[in-house]
């Protein structure tokens, strides 16, 4: 449908916007091979690359709805990785704080945002509900969910707390690099909660 398309370039708006986020608030430049480029083309780049990748991926997974949905979940994913760390990272950038138990209230605080934006997309776009939501569908979502933002807290306060920053690797860019490692494990456990457990389609 033309409205997946369009859906694919407004979450890659809302992606440009929470990326740059991340890239100057761990002061780190935008490389693309040997070339450095400024943070405005990340507002060209991520929503045509994403409305790309999904035309590419509903043609070639048109019969397949699983696979048709998990192409969908992870431009989403991408979104609400970059919607979570850049509140992150903002928050970080005003409070001074950027690894171990203190970074716990800041890692929820975005990930609570990310999750409201994540039930609107999920539900609309990825399993395409078209039955009213209801009280016990988002208590799901909000189970599934809290349980990633646990699995993905840990790992963050964990991987900040422990390994030191190293050759050029400082805590700003080691706070991103955790909630990378975090978001790929929450990835699989929340595709798979919110399929067979909360939208169920």
């Amino acid at each position: 449908m033309k409205k997946d398309y369009w859906y694919a370039a407004i979450v890659g708006l809302i992606t440009a916007f929470f990326a740059r986020l991340i890239f100057v608030n761990s002061d780190t430049p935008l490389h693309i091979g040997f070339f450095v480029l400024p943070l405005w083309s990340l507002f060209i780049i991520l929503p045509i690359s994403e409305f790309i990748a999904y035309i590419i991926a509903s043609k070639l997974f048109s019969r397949i709805l699983v696979l048709k949905q998990l192409g969908r979940f992870g431009i989403v994913g991408l979104m609400n990785f970059s919607v979570d760390t850049g509140i992150l990272t903002t928050l970080s950038v005003w409070t001074g704080v950027f690894g171990g138990a203190r970074l716990l209230p800041l890692n929820i605080t975005s990930a609570i945002v990310a999750i409201i934006n994540s039930y609107f997309w999920q539900r609309t776009w990825t399993f395409s509900e078209k039955v009213p939501p209801t009280r016990k569908e988002f208590m799901g979502f909000v189970m599934i969910t809290v349980i990633g933002i646990a699995i993905n807290t840990i790992i963050v306060t964990v991987l900040t707390g422990v390994v030191p920053p190293f050759d050029g690797l400082t805590p700003a860019r080691l706070e991103v690099v955790a909630k990378i490692g975090a978001t790929i494990v929450t990835l699989f456990w929340n595709f798979f909660g919110y399929k067979f457990f909360v939208f169920k389609s």
